[in-house]
């Protein structure tokens, strides 16, 4: 596949994946087509840490009967939790809150070229990471229904509002069902889902491409890019990774100020807080205020006092200045509350 960026696909001409090598080429290739493969994007040495970790922790979910499953794809309507009890691997298993699960899944967060990316494409827009969950998916996998990530919204948008990141951990083919793009769409507004997946490609003269890659690329999507999950009749096992970043006003799908955990919240980064969505921006998106006296979440950039309901003919809480909110303690170290 040539790596010069491609120009616009009449509607008579069957469009060809966009591939690209290089960051420059990847984001002619989001203006154009509304998405881009990036090949390589992780090194073989982090592909193996991301993998094994990903897959170790898909298996102890199992085993303790917390995995989410289903008979039929990530988005199938019978999904919920199991797993210690199955003779076999389910068809469908998710991994969500990974940036809970490892070190691994964090420092994706970070990857030069997704930031590079998604700064491409929001202008300048402040940003964090809205979710980052992970799949396997097996022989038996039906075809998601055909959508674009700002499906629900009601109103189109002249620039994307998200950008997907969905790193391939494992062969990535159209059997095992891979990922299907319509090129082109995200410059349309959001399909019809009354009608087939080819259907509603064919209305816009593009057409529905299984996104065909290597383990360690990366599959990149405008968020109003038409795309789904395709069938699996491979006996291959299919495992990716998607980082979704979102403009910062954006309600996330995973609140992290919340969800990360305590253990996690000790030793994330200045970085890691900021991308999990701890910043506030523009003075007044994304306060966290303390819900404890002894809370130790805060805003990277804004520190809250703790100030519960205040009432003379009541004793009980008190209100406590931040600088006399105790000190982070950890197994190894000890540093002030960010």
């Amino acid at each position: 596949m040539p790596d010069e960026v491609q120009e616009a696909v009449p509607s008579h001409v069957e469009p060809a994946l966009a591939f690209s090598d290089d960051i420059e080429t990847g984001k002619a290739n989001l203006d154009n087509f509304g998405y881009t493969i990036h090949r390589g994007y992780l090194s073989s040495e982090q592909l193996e840490r991301v993998r094994s970790r990903f897959i170790e922790q898909g298996e102890l979910e199992l085993e303790a009967g917390v995995a989410t499953i289903s008979a039929s794809g990530h988005a199938g309507s019978d999904r919920h939790y199991g797993g210690e009890t199955l003779d076999a691997p389910p068809i469908s298993q998710q991994i969500a809150f990974l940036p809970n699960k490892g070190a691994e899944f964090r420092e994706m967060m970070h990857h030069p070229a997704a930031l590079a990316y998604t700064e491409h494409v929001f202008r300048g827009v402040p940003f964090n990471v809205a979710v980052q969950a992970g799949s396997f998916l097996r022989k038996g996998g039906q075809r998601q229904v055909l959508h674009a990530d700002q499906q629900a919204w009601p109103f189109e948008t002249p620039i994307p509002a998200m950008l997907n990141v969905i790193v391939a951990l494992s062969d990535y083919e159209a059997d095992m069902g891979a990922t299907n793009v319509v090129p082109g769409s995200h410059r349309h507004p959001s399909p019809d889902m009354s009608l087939s997946a080819e259907d509603a490609a064919a209305s816009i003269g593009s057409a529905l491409l299984p996104m065909e890659c290597k383990p360690g690329d990366a599959m990149i999507l405008d968020s109003r890019t038409w795309h789904c999950q395709g069938s699996s009749t491979s006996e291959k096992v299919r495992m990716m990774i998607g980082t979704v970043y979102a403009m910062h006003f954006v309600k996330p799908q995973d609140v992290y100020p919340a969800a990360i955990t305590d253990t996690v919240y000790d030793h994330l980064t200045q970085a890691d807080k900021e991308m999990l969505g701890f910043k506030v921006n523009f003075e007044y998106a994304g306060r966290i205020a303390p819900r404890r006296p002894d809370d130790l979440r805060t805003n990277t950039n804004a520190c809250f006092p703790y100030i519960p309901e205040l009432r003379r003919d009541r004793q009980g809480e008190v209100a406590r200045r931040f600088e006399d909110m105790r000190v982070v303690i950890s197994d190894s170290w000890a540093e002030q509350v960010a």
